[in-house]
């Protein structure tokens, strides 16, 4: 069975949502049952995450890991730590084989004081991820432009602005399996209670 890991941060982290909506991992799993798909969200920085890097990714000997970080790292940063950032998602990239491994860029965030501001250095992680993807030649999902150009960005976010609702979330999932190169039928799920 494939192993895939979904590394990164709070947008990677809970399996349901407050209503009970399945986000990224439980999506990904419900699609590909015959994949073993590990949940690796938890650390709001990429600094976090290279400190668990090795038990929560490599110890799993993964086929396939997605790495997410930036969208909470630049909501609670006071300063943008953008070659801090490059460094630490450079480190787990030297320690994957790039053909395994699929960079996703942060998200754009709505409906926050600071929105445009917080945005504004959201994109310069954004713009990282992608110049990472291109030196180590991984595969790249680009959620900043994909959410930016979407037609009904609204419907992608829970109230917060920052959680990606579960229209966002098959989004991301629809693009990974292209990614892989698997198809999906997105199976209503039969909820028993």
């Amino acid at each position: 069975m494939p192993v895939l890991v979904c590394f990164g941060d709070c947008l990677t982290a809970k399996e349901v949502d407050e209503k009970g909506n399945e986000r990224l991992t439980s999506l990904i799993r419900n699609e590909l049952e015959e994949w073993i798909v590990i949940n690796a969200g938890s650390s709001p920085t990429s600094r976090e995450g290279v400190s668990r890097f090795q038990t929560d990714v490599l110890s799993y000997q993964p086929d396939f890991v997605t790495i997410l970080f930036g969208t909470q790292e630049a909501c609670i940063n006071q300063e943008d730590n953008l070659s801090e950032f490059e460094k630490n998602i450079g480190y787990m990239l030297n320690n994957l084989p790039q053909e395994r491994v699929i960079l996703i860029s942060p998200s754009p965030i709505r409906d926050e004081e600071n929105t445009s501001l917080t945005n504004h250095k959201i994109e310069g992680y954004a713009g990282r991820v992608k110049r990472l993807s291109q030196k180590f030649g991984t595969k790249h999902i680009d959620l900043w432009s994909i959410i930016k150009e979407h037609k009904s960005q609204e419907s992608l976010y829970e109230k917060d602005g920052v959680q990606l609702s579960q229209k966002g979330y098959k989004l991301i999932t629809k693009e990974l399996f292209k990614a892989l190169g698997v198809k999906s039928s997105f199976r209503r799920a039969l909820k028993l209670f």
